[in-house]
Protein backbone atom coordinates (compact mmCIF):
# COMPACT_ATOMS: atom_id res chain seq x y z
CA UNK A 1 0.00 0.00 0.00
CA UNK A 2 1.34 3.44 -0.82
CA UNK A 3 2.34 5.46 1.89
CA UNK A 4 1.66 9.34 1.74
CA UNK A 5 3.71 11.95 3.56
CA UNK A 6 1.62 14.69 5.64
CA UNK A 7 3.62 17.23 7.38
CA UNK A 8 1.98 18.14 10.58
CA UNK A 9 4.31 20.56 12.16
CA UNK A 10 7.33 18.29 12.62
CA UNK A 11 5.10 15.12 12.43
CA UNK A 12 4.94 13.42 9.63
CA UNK A 13 2.14 10.70 9.28
CA UNK A 14 2.21 7.78 7.30
CA UNK A 15 -1.38 7.05 5.88
CA UNK A 16 -2.81 5.04 2.99
CA UNK A 17 -4.88 6.88 0.55
CA UNK A 18 -8.62 6.88 0.61
CA UNK A 19 -10.56 4.46 -1.04
CA UNK A 20 -13.31 5.44 -2.70
CA UNK A 21 -15.93 2.13 -3.26
CA UNK A 22 -18.49 3.78 -5.04
CA UNK A 23 -21.78 5.11 -4.22
CA UNK A 24 -23.10 2.60 -1.87
CA UNK A 25 -26.58 3.17 0.14
CA UNK A 26 -27.89 2.75 3.51
CA UNK A 27 -25.10 2.76 6.44
CA UNK A 28 -25.59 0.18 9.12
CA UNK A 29 -24.14 0.78 12.18
CA UNK A 30 -21.60 -2.51 13.83
CA UNK A 31 -24.18 -4.83 15.57
CA UNK A 32 -23.56 -4.36 19.36
CA UNK A 33 -20.91 -6.83 20.98
CA UNK A 34 -21.53 -10.04 21.43
CA UNK A 35 -23.26 -11.05 18.38
CA UNK A 36 -23.10 -14.35 16.46
CA UNK A 37 -19.66 -15.53 15.60
CA UNK A 38 -18.32 -15.41 11.93
CA UNK A 39 -17.83 -19.20 12.50
CA UNK A 40 -21.74 -19.43 12.50
CA UNK A 41 -22.81 -19.28 8.88
CA UNK A 42 -26.70 -19.23 9.84
CA UNK A 43 -26.26 -15.80 11.89
CA UNK A 44 -23.95 -14.30 9.78
CA UNK A 45 -26.73 -12.99 7.53
CA UNK A 46 -25.79 -13.60 4.19
CA UNK A 47 -21.79 -13.82 4.76
CA UNK A 48 -20.30 -16.76 5.38
CA UNK A 49 -16.74 -18.78 5.38
CA UNK A 50 -13.96 -16.52 5.14
CA UNK A 51 -15.40 -13.51 3.98
CA UNK A 52 -17.08 -13.80 6.64
CA UNK A 53 -14.39 -13.70 9.41
CA UNK A 54 -12.99 -10.64 7.65
CA UNK A 55 -16.57 -8.81 8.28
CA UNK A 56 -16.60 -10.01 11.84
CA UNK A 57 -12.67 -8.55 12.27
CA UNK A 58 -13.56 -5.49 10.69
CA UNK A 59 -16.99 -4.87 12.75
CA UNK A 60 -15.10 -5.53 15.93
CA UNK A 61 -12.53 -2.46 15.33
CA UNK A 62 -15.43 -0.23 14.48
CA UNK A 63 -17.17 -1.29 17.84
CA UNK A 64 -13.85 0.24 19.46
CA UNK A 65 -14.05 3.19 17.01
CA UNK A 66 -10.67 2.24 15.55
CA UNK A 67 -11.45 3.31 12.14
CA UNK A 68 -8.55 3.37 10.61
CA UNK A 69 -7.76 -0.93 11.49
CA UNK A 70 -11.53 -1.48 10.04
CA UNK A 71 -10.51 0.24 7.58
CA UNK A 72 -7.51 -2.04 6.67
CA UNK A 73 -9.20 -4.89 7.22
CA UNK A 74 -12.22 -3.78 4.40
CA UNK A 75 -9.12 -3.08 1.97
CA UNK A 76 -7.74 -6.35 2.32
CA UNK A 77 -11.31 -8.11 2.22
CA UNK A 78 -11.91 -5.66 -1.43
CA UNK A 79 -8.82 -6.85 -2.79
CA UNK A 80 -9.86 -10.68 -2.44
CA UNK A 81 -13.43 -10.07 -2.99
CA UNK A 82 -13.94 -6.96 -5.12
CA UNK A 83 -17.45 -7.60 -6.06
CA UNK A 84 -18.78 -7.78 -2.10
CA UNK A 85 -20.86 -4.64 -1.45
CA UNK A 86 -21.15 -5.49 2.28
CA UNK A 87 -17.18 -4.76 2.16
CA UNK A 88 -17.30 -1.66 0.60
CA UNK A 89 -20.38 -0.23 2.15
CA UNK A 90 -18.54 -0.50 5.28
CA UNK A 91 -15.10 0.32 4.33
CA UNK A 92 -17.18 4.21 3.49
CA UNK A 93 -19.02 4.62 6.43
CA UNK A 94 -15.42 3.97 8.34
CA UNK A 95 -13.34 6.33 5.87
CA UNK A 96 -16.27 9.26 7.19
CA UNK A 97 -15.74 8.29 10.55
CA UNK A 98 -11.96 8.38 10.36
CA UNK A 99 -12.24 11.60 8.60
CA UNK A 100 -14.68 13.03 10.70
CA UNK A 101 -12.40 12.30 13.84
CA UNK A 102 -9.31 13.94 12.02
CA UNK A 103 -11.43 17.12 11.28
CA UNK A 104 -12.13 17.36 15.03
CA UNK A 105 -8.70 16.47 16.50
CA UNK A 106 -7.34 19.64 14.54
CA UNK A 107 -7.22 22.69 16.79
CA UNK A 108 -7.20 25.30 13.65
CA UNK A 109 -10.83 22.94 12.47
CA UNK A 110 -12.75 23.45 15.98
CA UNK A 111 -11.13 26.79 16.84
CA UNK A 112 -11.63 29.21 13.63
CA UNK A 113 -13.99 26.79 11.27
CA UNK A 114 -16.53 25.57 13.65
CA UNK A 115 -16.78 29.12 15.02
CA UNK A 116 -17.68 30.41 11.58
CA UNK A 117 -20.85 32.43 11.48
CA UNK A 118 -23.88 30.55 9.51
CA UNK A 119 -23.63 32.98 6.78
CA UNK A 120 -19.84 32.90 6.37
CA UNK A 121 -20.23 28.71 6.42
CA UNK A 122 -22.83 29.42 3.55
CA UNK A 123 -20.44 31.36 1.56
CA UNK A 124 -17.49 29.19 2.32
CA UNK A 125 -19.69 26.10 0.95
CA UNK A 126 -20.77 28.36 -2.47
CA UNK A 127 -17.30 28.70 -3.04
CA UNK A 128 -15.95 25.19 -2.84
CA UNK A 129 -18.86 24.47 -5.14
CA UNK A 130 -17.53 27.39 -7.79
CA UNK A 131 -13.80 26.03 -7.40
CA UNK A 132 -15.01 22.49 -8.05
CA UNK A 133 -17.35 23.31 -11.07
CA UNK A 134 -14.43 26.01 -12.59
CA UNK A 135 -11.30 24.28 -12.07
CA UNK A 136 -11.54 20.40 -11.36
CA UNK A 137 -9.99 18.69 -14.19
CA UNK A 138 -13.60 16.89 -15.02
CA UNK A 139 -16.66 17.80 -15.65
CA UNK A 140 -18.58 16.55 -12.17
CA UNK A 141 -22.60 16.40 -11.16
CA UNK A 142 -23.74 18.42 -8.56
CA UNK A 143 -25.81 15.20 -7.03
CA UNK A 144 -23.00 13.03 -5.94
CA UNK A 145 -21.20 15.96 -4.23
CA UNK A 146 -24.67 16.34 -2.33
CA UNK A 147 -25.39 13.12 -2.09
CA UNK A 148 -21.93 12.14 -0.18
CA UNK A 149 -22.91 15.56 2.14
CA UNK A 150 -25.81 14.22 3.50
CA UNK A 151 -23.93 10.93 4.04
CA UNK A 152 -21.58 13.01 5.74
CA UNK A 153 -24.17 14.36 7.62
CA UNK A 154 -25.70 10.79 9.04
CA UNK A 155 -22.87 9.13 9.47
CA UNK A 156 -22.23 12.36 11.58
CA UNK A 157 -25.10 12.55 13.75
CA UNK A 158 -24.35 8.73 15.01
CA UNK A 159 -20.78 9.97 16.23
CA UNK A 160 -20.52 11.13 19.71
CA UNK A 161 -17.42 12.96 18.82
CA UNK A 162 -19.44 15.36 16.53
CA UNK A 163 -22.85 15.27 19.00
CA UNK A 164 -20.53 16.41 21.42
CA UNK A 165 -19.67 19.41 20.07
CA UNK A 166 -22.32 20.77 18.48
CA UNK A 167 -25.64 19.16 19.87
CA UNK A 168 -24.77 17.66 23.51
CA UNK A 169 -28.36 17.78 24.81
CA UNK A 170 -29.90 16.27 21.87
CA UNK A 171 -32.60 13.69 22.47
CA UNK A 172 -31.30 10.35 20.98
CA UNK A 173 -35.17 9.68 19.54
CA UNK A 174 -34.77 13.34 17.73
CA UNK A 175 -31.72 12.47 16.43
CA UNK A 176 -32.66 8.90 15.05
CA UNK A 177 -35.70 10.80 13.16
CA UNK A 178 -33.00 13.47 11.67
CA UNK A 179 -31.31 10.24 10.27
CA UNK A 180 -34.35 9.36 8.89
CA UNK A 181 -35.42 12.25 7.16
CA UNK A 182 -32.12 12.94 6.00
CA UNK A 183 -31.82 9.01 4.03
CA UNK A 184 -35.75 9.75 2.42
CA UNK A 185 -33.93 13.11 1.06
CA UNK A 186 -30.76 10.85 0.13
CA UNK A 187 -33.72 8.40 -1.83
CA UNK A 188 -35.06 11.47 -4.06
CA UNK A 189 -32.96 13.48 -4.39
CA UNK A 190 -32.48 15.81 -7.92
CA UNK A 191 -29.55 18.41 -7.79
CA UNK A 192 -29.53 20.39 -11.23
CA UNK A 193 -27.03 23.00 -10.44
CA UNK A 194 -24.90 24.90 -7.58
CA UNK A 195 -27.97 26.78 -6.60
CA UNK A 196 -30.10 23.34 -5.98
CA UNK A 197 -26.94 21.97 -3.91
CA UNK A 198 -26.79 24.82 -1.34
CA UNK A 199 -30.48 24.59 -1.17
CA UNK A 200 -30.11 21.33 -0.25
CA UNK A 201 -27.94 22.03 2.18
CA UNK A 202 -29.79 25.07 4.19
CA UNK A 203 -32.68 22.96 4.01
CA UNK A 204 -30.28 20.24 6.48
CA UNK A 205 -29.13 22.64 8.50
CA UNK A 206 -32.29 24.43 8.91
CA UNK A 207 -33.77 20.81 10.18
CA UNK A 208 -30.89 20.22 12.34
CA UNK A 209 -31.41 23.78 13.81
CA UNK A 210 -35.40 23.09 14.46
CA UNK A 211 -34.91 19.26 15.61
CA UNK A 212 -31.59 19.43 17.94
CA UNK A 213 -30.66 23.17 18.36
CA UNK A 214 -27.47 22.81 15.83
CA UNK A 215 -26.23 25.75 14.37
CA UNK A 216 -26.05 25.87 11.00
CA UNK A 217 -21.86 25.65 10.44
CA UNK A 218 -20.93 22.20 11.44
CA UNK A 219 -23.78 21.08 8.67
CA UNK A 220 -22.81 23.19 6.02
CA UNK A 221 -18.95 22.04 7.11
CA UNK A 222 -19.88 18.13 6.40
CA UNK A 223 -21.62 19.26 3.16
CA UNK A 224 -18.27 21.20 2.07
CA UNK A 225 -16.37 17.88 3.19
CA UNK A 226 -18.12 15.69 1.20
CA UNK A 227 -18.39 17.65 -2.07
CA UNK A 228 -14.20 17.45 -2.01
CA UNK A 229 -14.27 13.33 -0.35
CA UNK A 230 -16.32 12.62 -3.55
CA UNK A 231 -14.07 13.98 -6.53
CA UNK A 232 -10.79 11.82 -5.86
CA UNK A 233 -8.13 10.46 -3.44
CA UNK A 234 -5.85 13.26 -3.48
CA UNK A 235 -8.71 16.30 -3.89
CA UNK A 236 -9.23 17.57 -0.14
CA UNK A 237 -10.31 20.69 1.72
CA UNK A 238 -7.78 22.26 3.73
CA UNK A 239 -8.45 23.26 7.27
CA UNK A 240 -5.98 26.64 8.39
CA UNK A 241 -3.30 24.19 10.08
CA UNK A 242 -3.55 21.70 7.40
CA UNK A 243 -2.97 24.57 4.47
CA UNK A 244 -0.23 25.95 6.48
CA UNK A 245 1.60 22.56 6.95
CA UNK A 246 1.15 21.99 3.13
CA UNK A 247 3.15 25.37 2.16
CA UNK A 248 5.74 24.35 4.93
CA UNK A 249 5.94 20.70 3.14
CA UNK A 250 7.03 22.79 -0.19
CA UNK A 251 9.03 25.32 1.54
CA UNK A 252 10.96 22.52 3.49
CA UNK A 253 10.87 24.55 6.53
CA UNK A 254 8.37 23.54 9.64
CA UNK A 255 8.30 23.57 13.31
CA UNK A 256 8.36 20.38 15.03
CA UNK A 257 10.31 17.79 16.37
CA UNK A 258 11.73 16.15 12.90
CA UNK A 259 10.72 12.57 13.18
CA UNK A 260 8.71 10.52 10.84
CA UNK A 261 6.11 8.31 12.38
CA UNK A 262 4.01 5.40 11.87
CA UNK A 263 1.10 4.06 14.26
CA UNK A 264 1.68 0.87 16.55
CA UNK A 265 -0.78 -0.59 19.08
CA UNK A 266 1.70 0.32 21.65
CA UNK A 267 2.17 4.11 20.91
CA UNK A 268 4.11 5.53 17.85
CA UNK A 269 6.78 3.93 16.16
CA UNK A 270 9.84 6.06 14.77
CA UNK A 271 10.35 5.03 10.84
CA UNK A 272 12.67 8.19 9.81
CA UNK A 273 14.23 10.69 11.91
CA UNK A 274 15.54 14.42 9.87
CA UNK A 275 18.87 15.34 10.22
CA UNK A 276 19.92 18.42 12.51
CA UNK A 277 16.19 18.03 14.29
CA UNK A 278 15.41 18.09 17.76
CA UNK A 279 15.19 14.25 16.96
CA UNK A 280 17.96 14.01 15.48
CA UNK A 281 20.03 15.80 18.18
CA UNK A 282 18.51 13.40 21.24
CA UNK A 283 19.99 10.37 19.55
CA UNK A 284 16.51 8.54 18.17
CA UNK A 285 16.29 6.22 15.55
CA UNK A 286 13.96 4.74 12.95
CA UNK A 287 12.78 1.73 15.11
CA UNK A 288 12.62 3.74 18.32
CA UNK A 289 8.83 4.09 19.74
CA UNK A 290 7.12 6.92 21.15
CA UNK A 291 5.16 5.23 24.02
CA UNK A 292 4.48 8.43 26.32
CA UNK A 293 3.83 11.76 25.80
CA UNK A 294 3.95 14.29 28.57
CA UNK A 295 3.37 11.38 30.73
CA UNK A 296 0.27 10.20 29.05
CA UNK A 297 0.47 6.65 27.73
CA UNK A 298 -0.31 6.18 23.95
CA UNK A 299 -1.02 2.96 24.11
CA UNK A 300 -4.19 2.47 22.32
CA UNK A 301 -4.16 5.73 21.26
CA UNK A 302 -5.42 7.00 17.55
CA UNK A 303 -2.64 7.98 15.23
CA UNK A 304 -3.82 11.78 15.07
CA UNK A 305 -4.72 12.01 18.48
CA UNK A 306 -1.19 10.42 19.72
CA UNK A 307 0.16 12.90 17.40
CA UNK A 308 -1.47 16.17 18.29
CA UNK A 309 0.54 15.80 21.83
CA UNK A 310 3.45 16.12 19.91
CA UNK A 311 2.56 19.60 18.42
CA UNK A 312 3.03 22.73 19.82
CA UNK A 313 4.49 26.21 19.50
CA UNK A 314 8.40 27.32 18.36
CA UNK A 315 10.50 27.23 21.54
CA UNK A 316 7.93 24.77 23.96
CA UNK A 317 9.19 21.60 25.51
CA UNK A 318 7.41 18.10 24.94
CA UNK A 319 8.24 15.15 27.09
CA UNK A 320 9.16 12.05 25.55
CA UNK A 321 8.64 8.07 26.80
CA UNK A 322 10.63 6.66 24.59
CA UNK A 323 11.59 2.48 24.23
CA UNK A 324 14.38 1.90 21.95
CA UNK A 325 14.88 -0.75 20.23
CA UNK A 326 16.98 -2.70 22.97
CA UNK A 327 14.14 -2.62 24.81
CA UNK A 328 15.79 0.25 27.07
CA UNK A 329 12.74 2.74 28.42
CA UNK A 330 14.12 6.58 28.28
CA UNK A 331 12.20 9.77 29.24
CA UNK A 332 13.77 13.04 27.32
CA UNK A 333 13.18 16.09 27.14
CA UNK A 334 12.80 18.40 23.16
CA UNK A 335 12.35 21.69 22.32
CA UNK A 336 10.02 22.37 19.37
CA UNK A 337 12.07 24.56 16.90
CA UNK A 338 11.87 25.12 12.96
CA UNK A 339 13.38 21.93 10.93
CA UNK A 340 14.77 22.08 7.58
CA UNK A 341 13.83 19.23 5.62
CA UNK A 342 16.80 17.79 3.42
CA UNK A 343 15.88 16.34 -0.02
CA UNK A 344 18.71 14.66 -0.78
CA UNK A 345 18.92 12.59 2.30
CA UNK A 346 22.13 10.21 1.27
CA UNK A 347 25.11 11.09 -1.75
CA UNK A 348 27.93 8.29 -1.43
CA UNK A 349 30.18 7.05 -4.10
CA UNK A 350 29.02 3.22 -3.50
CA UNK A 351 31.63 1.44 -6.20
CA UNK A 352 34.81 3.20 -6.54
CA UNK A 353 36.27 1.21 -9.37
CA UNK A 354 33.26 2.22 -11.39
CA UNK A 355 32.70 5.60 -10.52
CA UNK A 356 29.71 4.36 -9.37
CA UNK A 357 27.46 7.20 -7.03
CA UNK A 358 24.34 6.90 -5.10
CA UNK A 359 22.12 9.70 -4.36
CA UNK A 360 19.07 9.37 -2.68
CA UNK A 361 15.76 11.74 -3.34
CA UNK A 362 13.26 12.34 -0.87
CA UNK A 363 11.12 14.31 -2.00
CA UNK A 364 10.50 17.42 -5.02
CA UNK A 365 10.53 20.50 -2.89
CA UNK A 366 11.68 24.69 -3.92
CA UNK A 367 15.32 23.53 -2.63
CA UNK A 368 15.45 20.07 -3.98
CA UNK A 369 16.98 21.18 -7.70
CA UNK A 370 19.73 23.00 -6.06
CA UNK A 371 20.34 20.24 -3.69
CA UNK A 372 20.77 17.85 -5.92
CA UNK A 373 23.30 19.92 -8.18
CA UNK A 374 25.27 20.14 -4.64
CA UNK A 375 25.15 16.61 -3.77
CA UNK A 376 26.68 15.80 -7.63
CA UNK A 377 29.53 18.50 -7.90
CA UNK A 378 30.32 16.62 -4.18
CA UNK A 379 30.07 13.13 -5.91
CA UNK A 380 32.46 14.35 -8.79
CA UNK A 381 35.20 15.67 -6.23
CA UNK A 382 35.23 11.90 -5.09
CA UNK A 383 35.64 10.38 -9.06
CA UNK A 384 31.68 9.73 -10.01
CA UNK A 385 31.39 8.47 -13.64
CA UNK A 386 27.93 6.77 -13.17
CA UNK A 387 24.71 7.99 -11.29
CA UNK A 388 21.97 6.28 -9.50
CA UNK A 389 19.07 8.49 -8.39
CA UNK A 390 17.11 6.55 -6.15
CA UNK A 391 13.17 7.53 -6.31
CA UNK A 392 11.50 4.66 -3.80
CA UNK A 393 9.44 5.88 -1.85
CA UNK A 394 9.57 9.41 -2.81
CA UNK A 395 5.62 11.11 -3.07
CA UNK A 396 6.58 13.50 -5.08
CA UNK A 397 5.99 17.25 -4.51
CA UNK A 398 6.39 20.23 -6.89
CA UNK A 399 5.50 19.98 -10.87
CA UNK A 400 7.75 22.63 -11.81
CA UNK A 401 10.83 20.96 -9.64
CA UNK A 402 10.93 17.49 -11.52
CA UNK A 403 10.47 19.19 -14.91
CA UNK A 404 14.07 21.33 -13.66
CA UNK A 405 15.37 18.63 -12.22
CA UNK A 406 14.65 16.63 -15.37
CA UNK A 407 15.80 19.62 -17.64
CA UNK A 408 19.18 18.94 -15.74
CA UNK A 409 20.06 15.34 -17.84
CA UNK A 410 18.27 16.47 -21.16
CA UNK A 411 19.37 18.52 -23.75
CA UNK A 412 15.58 19.76 -25.16
CA UNK A 413 12.19 18.08 -26.07
CA UNK A 414 9.09 17.80 -23.90
CA UNK A 415 9.46 15.92 -20.34
CA UNK A 416 5.66 16.34 -19.36
CA UNK A 417 1.89 17.48 -20.85
CA UNK A 418 -0.30 17.93 -18.28
CA UNK A 419 -4.70 18.44 -19.69
CA UNK A 420 -7.01 19.79 -17.88
CA UNK A 421 -10.21 22.40 -18.29
CA UNK A 422 -9.75 24.92 -16.79
CA UNK A 423 -7.51 27.83 -18.42
CA UNK A 424 -3.53 27.48 -18.12
CA UNK A 425 -3.80 23.51 -17.26
CA UNK A 426 -3.06 22.31 -20.59
CA UNK A 427 0.35 23.01 -21.16
CA UNK A 428 3.55 21.21 -22.36
CA UNK A 429 6.42 21.47 -20.33
CA UNK A 430 10.01 21.18 -21.74
CA UNK A 431 13.49 21.10 -20.88
CA UNK A 432 15.59 24.28 -21.48
CA UNK A 433 18.68 24.76 -23.07
CA UNK A 434 21.53 22.61 -22.15
CA UNK A 435 21.71 19.47 -19.66
CA UNK A 436 23.82 20.01 -17.00
CA UNK A 437 24.57 16.39 -16.72
CA UNK A 438 25.98 13.95 -18.61
CA UNK A 439 26.96 10.95 -16.93
CA UNK A 440 25.11 7.52 -17.44
CA UNK A 441 22.55 7.53 -15.46
CA UNK A 442 20.22 4.89 -13.59
CA UNK A 443 16.62 5.81 -11.49
CA UNK A 444 15.43 3.38 -9.16
CA UNK A 445 11.61 3.29 -8.09
CA UNK A 446 9.11 1.10 -6.52
CA UNK A 447 5.32 1.23 -5.82
CA UNK A 448 5.73 4.08 -3.60
CA UNK A 449 7.20 6.56 -6.45
CA UNK A 450 4.58 9.17 -7.20
CA UNK A 451 3.58 11.96 -9.21
CA UNK A 452 6.80 14.07 -9.62
CA UNK A 453 8.63 10.82 -9.01
CA UNK A 454 6.82 9.11 -12.26
CA UNK A 455 7.34 12.54 -13.95
CA UNK A 456 11.61 12.72 -13.68
CA UNK A 457 11.94 8.63 -14.29
CA UNK A 458 9.09 8.64 -17.16
CA UNK A 459 10.47 11.55 -18.58
CA UNK A 460 14.25 10.19 -18.90
CA UNK A 461 12.77 6.98 -19.49
CA UNK A 462 11.00 8.39 -22.89
CA UNK A 463 14.04 10.29 -23.56
CA UNK A 464 16.42 7.44 -23.33
CA UNK A 465 18.72 9.20 -20.98
CA UNK A 466 18.35 6.72 -17.62
CA UNK A 467 17.73 3.43 -17.37
CA UNK A 468 14.99 2.68 -14.93
CA UNK A 469 15.59 -0.43 -12.06
CA UNK A 470 13.34 -1.37 -9.56
CA UNK A 471 9.19 -2.51 -10.29
CA UNK A 472 5.95 -0.65 -11.52
CA UNK A 473 5.48 3.26 -9.89
CA UNK A 474 2.71 3.87 -8.19
CA UNK A 475 0.51 5.85 -11.36
CA UNK A 476 -0.50 8.78 -9.95
CA UNK A 477 -0.92 10.75 -12.77
CA UNK A 478 -2.88 13.88 -11.84
CA UNK A 479 -1.71 16.98 -10.88
CA UNK A 480 -3.01 19.15 -7.70
CA UNK A 481 -3.38 23.35 -7.31
CA UNK A 482 -3.58 24.74 -4.36
CA UNK A 483 -6.61 27.55 -3.97
CA UNK A 484 -6.93 29.96 -0.78
CA UNK A 485 -10.20 30.56 -0.19
CA UNK A 486 -11.97 33.99 0.06
CA UNK A 487 -14.46 32.97 2.42
CA UNK A 488 -12.53 31.36 5.50
CA UNK A 489 -9.09 31.14 6.67
CA UNK A 490 -8.62 27.92 4.62
CA UNK A 491 -8.04 26.56 1.30
CA UNK A 492 -8.85 23.63 -0.85
CA UNK A 493 -6.19 21.68 -2.62
CA UNK A 494 -7.91 20.19 -6.01
CA UNK A 495 -7.32 17.73 -8.95
CA UNK A 496 -7.42 20.19 -11.99
CA UNK A 497 -5.07 18.48 -14.28
CA UNK A 498 -3.74 14.82 -15.42
CA UNK A 499 -0.15 14.36 -17.11
CA UNK A 500 0.77 12.26 -19.59
CA UNK A 501 5.32 11.73 -20.55
CA UNK A 502 7.19 12.91 -23.64
CA UNK A 503 5.83 10.10 -25.84
CA UNK A 504 2.40 10.88 -24.30
CA UNK A 505 1.75 8.06 -21.89
CA UNK A 506 -0.59 8.19 -19.05
CA UNK A 507 0.42 8.20 -15.81
CA UNK A 508 -2.35 7.31 -14.31
CA UNK A 509 -3.19 3.34 -13.30
CA UNK A 510 -0.43 2.69 -15.59
CA UNK A 511 2.63 4.59 -13.69
CA UNK A 512 6.23 4.22 -14.87
CA UNK A 513 7.28 0.47 -16.11
CA UNK A 514 11.19 -0.16 -14.99
CA UNK A 515 13.42 -1.28 -17.64
CA UNK A 516 15.13 -3.49 -15.25
CA UNK A 517 12.23 -5.28 -13.37
CA UNK A 518 13.68 -6.38 -9.67
CA UNK A 519 11.04 -7.57 -7.67
CA UNK A 520 12.33 -7.39 -3.91
CA UNK A 521 10.93 -8.93 -0.91
CA UNK A 522 8.39 -6.23 0.23
CA UNK A 523 6.84 -5.68 -3.45
CA UNK A 524 5.86 -9.62 -3.39
CA UNK A 525 3.76 -9.50 0.04
CA UNK A 526 3.48 -7.07 2.95
CA UNK A 527 5.97 -7.07 5.59
CA UNK A 528 5.87 -6.24 9.25
CA UNK A 529 6.85 -3.05 10.26
CA UNK A 530 10.43 -4.02 11.69
CA UNK A 531 10.86 -5.54 8.06
CA UNK A 532 10.11 -2.36 6.48
CA UNK A 533 12.53 -0.41 8.66
CA UNK A 534 15.42 -3.11 7.86
CA UNK A 535 15.14 -2.81 4.06
CA UNK A 536 15.08 1.01 4.38
CA UNK A 537 18.41 1.20 6.68
CA UNK A 538 20.14 -1.05 3.44
CA UNK A 539 18.84 1.17 0.71
CA UNK A 540 22.52 2.24 -1.03
CA UNK A 541 23.83 -0.64 0.56
CA UNK A 542 24.47 -2.97 -2.38
CA UNK A 543 25.22 -5.97 -0.59
CA UNK A 544 21.83 -5.44 0.96
CA UNK A 545 20.03 -3.70 -1.67
CA UNK A 546 19.30 -5.98 -4.50
CA UNK A 547 17.48 -3.04 -6.57
CA UNK A 548 21.08 -1.15 -6.34
CA UNK A 549 22.78 -4.35 -7.21
CA UNK A 550 21.04 -4.59 -10.17
CA UNK A 551 21.48 -0.82 -11.45
CA UNK A 552 25.39 -1.37 -10.42
CA UNK A 553 25.30 -4.93 -12.12
CA UNK A 554 23.80 -3.39 -15.53
CA UNK A 555 25.98 -0.37 -15.23
CA UNK A 556 29.42 -2.62 -15.08
CA UNK A 557 28.20 -4.59 -18.30
CA UNK A 558 27.99 -1.58 -20.26
CA UNK A 559 31.34 -0.02 -19.17
CA UNK A 560 33.73 0.19 -21.81
CA UNK A 561 36.05 -1.70 -19.48
CA UNK A 562 34.28 -4.54 -18.74
CA UNK A 563 34.23 -5.19 -22.64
Amino acid sequence: MRRLHWYALGVMFLVGPAVHAGDGHRFDSPPPAPIARASDPAKTSKVSGEPAVLLERGLDRERERNWSGAMEVYREALERWPSRVEFSRRLKLCEIHFKLQRRYLDDSFRNVLLRLPDTQSVELYEEVLDRIESNYVDNVSFEPMVRRGLDNVEVALRDPVFLKANAPTAEADRVTALRETLRRYRMSLEVPDRAAAVRMSLTCADLARRSLGMKATPILLEFTYGACDVLDDFTSYLTPDKLEDLYAMIDGNFVGLGIELKQDKEGLRIVGVIRGGPAWEAGLQAGDMIVQVNGAALKGMGLDEAANRLQGTEGSTVELGVRRKSGEVKSLRLVRRHVEVQSVTRAKIVDPALGLGYLRLSGFQKSSTEELDAAIEALLRQGLRVLVIDLRGNPGGLLNVAVDMAGRFVDSGVIVSTRGRAQGQTQMLSAEGRARWRMPLFVLVDHDSASASEILAGALQDHKRATIVGTRTYGKGSVQSIFSLRSAPAGLKLTTAKFYSPQNRPYSEQGVQPDVPVVTRSAAKPQDDGALLREEANYGDPAHDPVLAAAIRVAKERSPASH
